[in-house]
């Protein structure tokens, strides 16, 4: 057998010939990637994700089908052939009608790995399961609460002959609860420290989640808080019938064991400085939610008893005192998750009647199904394609009725939902003796002198809409060792989203930290079978076992005049 000299990655060997530089690699402990080398067949050359580099001859060639001549000169693993390989699988996946990854993972902002945990769950494994959600989401007692459900929504369980897709969220709160309660609850390790501290203003989501993934990696993290407690609008702005104050303090509590610490009634700008902040770390991070009213709009919108809806909501866990509307009717003004908030906690504060008022029909409203569905039960009428006009006023200055507009539903707005167009002569009046305004929120930047005048270099802006200007990738400000995310970055967003972009922001800080490039997370290229046409029902029907979901126990409505929380939980039945 003739004895032939190669050059394989810069090294000399010998093959024999009719060797094809595949069986060259392998003899020699090179492994080549392969996906339709088998030896039971010829080679084909189909896949070419075997490619390899050699001298002398132009372009990438298959190493399966390639044989080897005395002289020649391969290299196995070079950018040129890792490219070549990428662009290989990227070819043969792009045609491949399949879910490599489950919609409802492709759908939720933070990436958690639903299938994973909810097979953990139903394994008993409620720890690991909550472990595995903490690697997107260190939340998950908070969100599974609250959480808008956009996973549930894709959940291809829909397409089958039942009502809902899989009851995700419920079995997320479910495995929390459990670990929660279990007598050692899921902890992360923590990396060496790095002697690189990070400060954080705000300890709501966005703060919570960055500081649970810089810590993680070994970075002091210190919160500066305005409020007196933890939590940003998540005890804030949601009443406790749907998330208790000390669920929030329990997973506030599995972020600062990890060393995480948190000062309360320190306000940048205020009593707070960045001046301070500058000279004791190395890097800030602002997630400072969006938390400042919109009025109606409309004239009159001065007048006494008219607040914004989160301010409603924010006063009274400030004061913890509630309102007493007894006899009174409230006007909810919005269609979103803070009208639902207002209108059911105005039930709760023993109002007479309380209305919705929507300028578009049901189908449009922003706010979660389920709240709408509840809010019904506990006694809110809505009132849809409505707009309030003009706020008619008493004699001691406080509103005395609304008068509104019927609306009707035109072509599509940027939105993607149909705009409301004035009926002429519709107007009506609606006796009233409060309105909550809840049709928006705006990020308040009252610290941006502050910063500016102690920078050292970059400067701090904001956007048209008043939110904080960062890079939207790697959402580092304008000053190199500031970073932002939440709310205060996107405007009003949900929970999980300000999760999501805090692991970001954390991400480019560790990278700042190293005093590394930011470069984003990378990404899988993953084929999804909508990609090639709409999933309907019939290929779905015959294939997998129906089942009912089972739906979250609540409290009775007519047992709803309290702040106790709604939704009871699933139970273990070990």
């Amino acid at each position: 057998m003739d004895t032939i000299n190669v050059i394989l990655n810069g090294k000399s060997v010998t093959g024999n010939a009719g060797d094809s530089i595949l069986d060259l690699a392998r003899r020699n402990g090179i492994e080549i990637p392969t996906l339709c080398n088998d030896p039971r067949l010829e080679p084909y050359s189909s896949c070419y994700v075997c490619v390899v580099e050699i001298e002398g001859m132009k372009g990438l060639q298959p190493s399966c089908s390639t044989k080897i001549s005395e002289g020649m000169k391969i290299n196995t693993e070079t950018d040129t052939v890792r490219k070549g390989r990428k662009a290989a699988i990227d070819l043969i996946v792009s045609n491949h009608y399949a879910d490599c990854a489950a919609p409802c993972k492709l759908t939720c902002p933070a990436g958690v790995d639903v299938q994973g945990y909810i097979s953990l769950i139903e394994k008993g494994l409620y720890s690991e399961a909550i472990g595995l959600i903490k690697k997107t989401n260190p939340l998950p007692a908070i969100c599974g609460r609250i959480c808008v459900r956009p996973c549930e929504v894709a959940c291809r369980r829909n397409l089958l002959d039942e009502q809902y897709g899989v009851g995700i969220d419920y079995l997320k709160r479910f495995a929390a609860d459990q670990d929660l309660l279990g007598a050692t609850h899921y902890k992360p390790e923590v990396k060496a420290s790095t002697g690189k501290k990070v400060a954080i203003i705000g300890a709501g989501p966005g703060g919570l989640s960055a500081a649970w993934f810089l810590q993680q990696e070994g970075h002091q993290c210190d919160i500066y808080e305005a409020a007196p407690a933890a939590g940003g609008w998540l005890r804030y702005g949601i009443p406790e019938y749907r998330l208790p104050n000390d669920i929030i303090d329990k997973e506030v509590a599995t972020i600062t064991e990890l060393g995480v610490n948190i000062f309360y009634n320190q306000k940048l700008g205020d009593n707070l400085s960045y001046k301070d902040l500058k000279e004791k770390y190395n890097a800030t991070i602002l997630t400072i939610g969006s938390q400042t009213g919109t009025s109606i709009g409309c004239e009159g919108d001065d007048a006494g008893n008219i607040f914004s809806g989160i301010d409603f909501l924010k006063n009274m866990e400030v004061t913890r005192q509630r309102y007493d509307f007894r006899g009174k009717t409230i006007a909810v003004i919005g269609g979103g998750n803070t009208a639902m908030d207002c209108c059911r906690t105005s039930k709760r504060c023993h109002a007479d009647k309380v209305y919705v008022i929507y300028r578009r029909t049901e189908k449009e409203m922003p706010a979660n199904p389920i709240e709408i569905h509840e809010s019904k039960l506990e006694g809110v009428e809505y009132m849809f394609l409505t707009a309030p006009k003009k706020v008619n006023i008493d004699a001691n200055g406080n509103i005395a009725s609304l008068t509104c507009l019927k609306m009707e539903l035109g072509e599509p707005d940027a939105s993607g939902r149909r705009r409301p167009v004035v009926v002429e002569g519709s107007d009506f009046e609606v006796k009233v003796d409060y309105v909550l305004a809840a049709i928006g929120q705006k990020t308040n930047v009252n610290f941006l002198n502050d910063i500016n005048a102690n920078t050292g270099g970059g400067e701090l802006k904001v956007t048209k809409w008043g939110d904080v200007d960062c890079d939207k990738t790697t959402l580092q400000t304008g000053i190199p060792s500031v970073f932002a995310a939440g709310d205060g970055v996107t405007g009003p967003a949900t929970v999980i989203e300000a999760v999501a972009q805090a692991r970001r922001a954390a991400h480019s800080c560790s990278q700042f930290l190293a005093g590394e490039a930011l470069v984003p997370e990378k990404t899988e290229f993953l084929s999804k079978k909508d990609n090639f046409k709409k999933q309907v029902k019939d290929e779905y029907k015959g294939h997998f076992e129906s089942q009912m979901r089972h739906e979250m126990p609540t409290m009775d409505p007519s047992d709803r005049i309290n702040f106790k929380e709604v939704e009871l939980g699933y139970q273990s039945l070990s």
